[in-house]
């Protein structure tokens, strides 16, 4: 099993966050964080532990205990689950979003009804991806 700061340190590492970057959203000081990853500390206060777990996008109850797993169960708030930060998501506009939002509804629904041909490269030029017909030969 693993110390609550080898799942601290993992949350981070999910999130695409570091030491400061919770620092400052939590208002305890780096040097606090390290000796908690570290092992140095046994763990934050429950009320940080919880800050941290949704500022990680992780589960707060696999972060406290361990028990279960990072993602998030059903019913929480979800895990930023993109490559992107939710920093730069937060600059598009509301159009933008709006845009980004049917693409990925219509890609999440190909993809769930097996329908999916997103990725594959587009037919151009003389070659058809029609069936090809035979032609008979006549005699």
């Amino acid at each position: 099993m693993t110390t609550y700061g080898q799942r601290l340190e993992e949350a981070l590492a999910i999130a695409g966050k570091d030491r400061q970057q919770l620092s400052d959203e939590i208002g305890i000081s780096v040097q606090a964080i390290s000796q908690v990853i570290l092992g140095k500390t046994k763990a934050l206060t429950a009320e940080n532990s919880a800050l941290a777990a949704k500022f990680a996008g992780v589960d707060g109850f696999w972060l406290a205990t361990g028990v279960g797993s990072p993602l998030m169960q059903a019913g929480n708030d979800h895990p930023w689950p993109f490559a992107i930060s939710r920093e730069e998501y937060d600059r598009l506009s509301a159009a933008q979003k709006a845009g980004l939002d049917r693409i990925l509804t219509e890609f999440i629904r190909s993809s769930l009804e097996g329908r999916d041909e997103w990725g594959s490269p587009k037919p151009e030029g003389i070659v058809s991806t029609a069936p090809l017909m035979r032609r008979s030969r006549e005699g």
